[in-house]
């Protein structure tokens, strides 16, 4: 189970997107995996039966919504058909990764559950890489100190806490609400590109941006419910 989570989240997923970003701007890549909780809803929507409500159809819609129009600027900046579909397979590992794997027998212990994970699907992608001759043009003496800092960030910060947070919230949080992270994402993504590569932010990208924030919050946060009703505690009478 662990070997098959990790098969869909890090090799089919982060190593093809790793390979995409070859050639592909990350905000773009974030722009497009922002698309993830509608699959992720409806996969969850599948497994469980439970419908997702009015309310988190309202903010997919409009987290659909800014996504279309922060991407009818961005479509230009994709190469070629074969990168775009890479990016729709991780999409759909990570979705089905993310729950259907939830059902896959594996420890329950958290750390180790997430080590198992990332450990095969580590390893999986080394055995792909090397199969593909990618071994042949490693020089070690061609790293950087930038790539050994991106690397040590991504160890401690991607992998070992952001990971092991995700198998905890995928635990205990609705893997919609969960899954709506991936719309803050290009917004920081486009932040991050303007304070440090002087990108440009045109006024498309800030009407795009303005439906995102709502969308998350109409995802993430419960209704409120009436006194008395379900999920409520009603006051004894006195």
């Amino acid at each position: 189970g662990a070997a098959g989570v990790g098969l869909c989240l890090v090799t089919l997923s982060n190593a093809l997107i790793v390979w995409v970003e070859q050639r592909v701007p990350s905000g773009v890549v974030a722009l497009f995996a922002a698309g993830s909780p509608l699959l992720i809803s409806l996969l969850t929507w599948q497994r469980t039966g439970t419908p997702l409500g009015t309310r988190r159809l309202i903010g997919l819609a409009l987290g659909t919504v800014g996504l279309v129009l922060l991407g009818s600027e961005t479509f230009a900046a994709i190469p070629d058909p074969l990168r775009l579909g890479m990016i729709a397979l991780a999409m759909i590992a990570w979705a089905i990764g993310a729950t259907y794997g939830r059902d896959w027998p594996q420890t329950r212990n958290l750390l180790m559950g997430s080590g198992a994970q990332m450990f095969a699907g580590g390893w999986i992608a080394i055995v792909a890489g090397v199969l593909l001759g990618e071994a042949n043009h490693f020089d070690a003496n061609a790293v950087s100190w930038q790539s050994l800092a991106a690397w040590g960030y991504l160890t401690v910060f991607g992998s070992m806490l952001a990971y092991t947070v995700f198998q905890w919230l995928m635990e205990h949080v609705d893997a919609t609400a969960v899954s709506s992270y991936t719309y803050v994402n290009p917004i920081v993504a486009l932040a991050l590109g303007a304070l440090v590569a002087d990108e440009h932010i045109t006024p498309r990208i800030v009407l795009a941006t303005m439906p995102l924030v709502p969308a998350v919050v109409l995802v993430v946060v419960p209704p409120r419910t009436a006194p008395g009703e379900l999920g409520t505690e009603t006051p004894p009478e006195p």
